[in-house]
């Protein structure tokens, strides 16, 4: 989402988005009624006053509210939203700002919140405010040298309302077909223009079109006659980081209209090589470097009180200071400036995703077929043949781009570029920013998420030869061990991580010898993280690579391993995980018998009773599982036939009774 734009009423540190129980405060405020006496009552008042500068410190009030958690079961529980909206198209032209900004700062919150504020009808007065600018005679901002070269108020208010939209349009497909409807993509195009209209701008629009663009039919049939416009941003010079980021959006939205793509193809990858070769590390020690001596732990007051009063100040006056205080510290800007690397970078690797992907899911990527949805499957159905078929679950080792791409893939580094960018920052760097610059840290890791998840498909989709060999994979993989095992709070981070090891070991299962060196010391660290994990997709992550390790390994760690899974799987509550853990377990068996494993751990009995367990789980839980279904059915049948193999092969074991 949009950056909120700090007010300078009351300061505060940019909150971290998406980490308020916005729902539960919702459902709270509706509850009940706001008490009474509150800064939002007060507020409120402001708003509701016949006077300009009452309503101008109100929405300040309001702005730095939406810096923060504080009070925000009231603003939901109280009109406010409704009131300040309609403050959007009110005659005087300072409300209309100090209004775009403050609800621009409030949907900076959450998905929850912007949803909420759709419900609130603030598009109908935001999209009134916009096609002001669309429909009116041409107009170009000025920028004040005096002032940083910060651009006249109207301008501004226009900024404002377009990243508002944008943060509706990400947030709920109410926004995006309200924006459809309005007809104001046409008319958007014209602002990419950053000689006129300022790359301040530019980049609000280009980051609102790359939104309403992805997989929206509508807006391609427009775009595809704005195809010049699109690569004159593409093939922008300038090293800045705000000219950075205009060409990966260029890019980003080119990518999202097929007819554009096709003919742009080598530009766009050209454009991600050149966005991934800024170095963000240099860039973040640089903004650390500064920010303990000007990032103060300012706490957020919300107690409302009058804008200040100046003697005989005339009107002009008056909004001069205004615009004065509303000017950004150096730090803020280096702060904006470092926000768009970041965010360039991690558009880069998600246009280098989609570029890559192809139409097989996960499931089918590991070997298991699709059954039909009409039942559970039943022994009859195709299912694995333990004795003759080779691993279940490993990658083909062909490369599934077009060579156009895969090519430059190699010739540009992306795999090395993308692989700098996953990587964790020092300590020290990571310290400062959680203290004083949570925005830019969230930056930072949505960043090294999108890199591990366009390395990921990238594994899934060229061949080991071209990720570097089996011995660079490896390495990544040790790598990612280690980063995950020293420990990461950001559970979509540590997802990403144990995505990208799951998919890097699956390359590894033709070259044992690469773990020689592993030891059940090593291989107990997995285990652990399996025993605390609460996350569904990491656990499920883990248990598919012991069983990929299951294969590779020798046997007193595969008894090891496999007693564990079945432990495990006796006690997991998501039936998609059991799933996962138990097809990664039969992999195990797929190439070794392991008679002695399974008689010394009991695994017939112990399959039957789990096979017994997901029948029920898999008939109880049908409808939760949605597009899993197929799969998990498929794994269900092939356990059923796997206990069968099983006990037929025992039968005729005789264990070893030698001590």
């Amino acid at each position: 989402m949009g950056k909120a734009k700090k007010p300078r009423l009351h300061k505060n540190q940019p909150a971290p988005t998406g980490l308020m129980d916005v729902n539960g405060l919702i459902e709270q405020g509706l509850a009940g009624s706001a008490k009474s006496g509150t800064p939002i009552d007060a507020i409120v008042e402001q708003l509701e006053s016949s006077v300009t500068e009452e309503k101008i410190c109100g929405l300040q009030s309001l702005a730095t509210i939406g810096q923060g958690e504080v009070n925000l079961a009231e603003v939901v529980a109280s009109n406010i939203i409704r009131i300040a909206a309609s403050l959007l198209v009110h005659p005087d032209s300072s409300v209309r700002h100090a209004t775009a900004g403050a609800l621009r700062n409030l949907s900076v919150g959450s998905v929850e919140l912007c949803e909420f504020m759709v419900d609130q009808d603030v598009l109908t007065p935001l999209l009134a405010l916009l096609n002001r600018y669309t429909s009116a005679t041409q107009w170009k901002p000025t920028f004040d040298k005096s002032m940083q070269d910060q651009m006249d108020e109207h301008s501004d208010t226009f900024l404002q309302g377009v990243n508002l939209l944008w943060n509706l349009c990400e947030s709920t497909s109410d926004a995006l077909t309200a924006f459809n409807q309005a007809q104001l993509l046409q008319p958007f195009v014209y602002f990419l223009n950053c000689n006129v209209y300022g790359k301040q701008i530019a980049i609000a629009v280009a980051q609102c079109l790359l939104v309403v663009s992805e997989e929206n039919t509508s807006s391609w049939r427009v775009l595809a006659n704005h195809g010049l416009e699109l690569s004159t941003l593409l093939a922008l010079d300038g090293t800045d980081n705000a000219t950075m980021m205009l060409r990966v959006l260029a890019a980003g939205i080119i990518c999202n209209v097929p007819v554009l793509l096709s003919s742009h193809m080598s530009q766009i990858l050209q454009t991600i090589a050149k966005t991934m070769e800024a170095n963000h590390r240099v860039a973040l020690g640089n903004l650390t470097s500064i920010l303990p001596l000007t990032a103060q732990k300012e706490v957020v007051d919300l107690e409302v009180t009058d804008d200040v009063q100046i003697d005989e100040e005339t009107e002009a006056e008056s909004h001069q200071r205004r615009r004065k205080a509303d000017l950004p510290s150096d730090g803020e800007l280096e702060v904006r400036d470092v926000g768009w690397m970041l965010q360039a970078q991690r558009i880069a690797a998600e246009i280098l995703t989609n570029i890559c992907s192809t139409d097989d899911d996960d499931w089918q990527s590991e070997g298991n077929e699709n059954v039909e949805n009409n039942g559970a499957g039943s022994d009859a159905e195709s299912v694995y043949d333990y004795d003759t078929n080779e691993l279940n679950g490993s990658v083909e080792n062909t490369d599934k781009v077009p060579v156009e791409v895969l090519e430059a893939i190699k010739s540009l580094a992306l795999v090395e570029k993308l692989w700098q960018k996953a990587q964790p920052m020092a300590e020290n760097v990571h310290q400062i920013l959680a203290e004083s610059e949570k925005g830019t840290l969230k930056k930072l890791d949505s960043l090294r998420i999108s890199a591990m998840l366009c390395l990921h498909n990238l594994c899934n989709n060229i061949t080991t030869e071209d990720l570097g060999g089996p011995a660079a994979v490896y390495n990544v993989w040790i790598d990612l061990g280690q980063q995950v095992f020293q420990g990461q709070g950001n559970v979509k981070l540590l997802e990403a991580s144990t995505s990208l090891m799951r998919a890097t070991l699956e390359h590894l299962r033709k070259s044992p010898e690469l773990f020689k060196q592993m030891t059940e010391s090593d291989l107990q660290l997995m285990l652990n993280g399996v025993v605390g994990c609460e996350d569904a997709e990491i656990r499920a992550n883990w248990l598919r690579m012991l069983g990929m390790l299951g294969c590779l390994l020798p046997e007193p760690l595969v008894k090891l391993i496999v007693d564990f899974v079945l432990n495990t799987c006796a006690n997991e509550t998501d039936v998609w995980v059991l799933a996962e853990a138990l097809d990664s377990m039969m992999d195990i068996f797929a190439d070794n018998d392991w008679y002695a494993i399974v008689h010394e751990v009991g695994m017939v009995a112990k399959c039957k009773q789990l096979d017994r367990v997901m029948r029920e789980k898999l008939k109880r839980d049908k409808r939760q599982l949605g597009d899993r279904f197929p799969a998990v059915s498929t794994v269900r049948t092939n356990l059923g036939r796997f206990c069968n193999y099983l006990e037929t092969e025992m039968k005729n074991y005789k264990p070893n009774m030698e001590s």
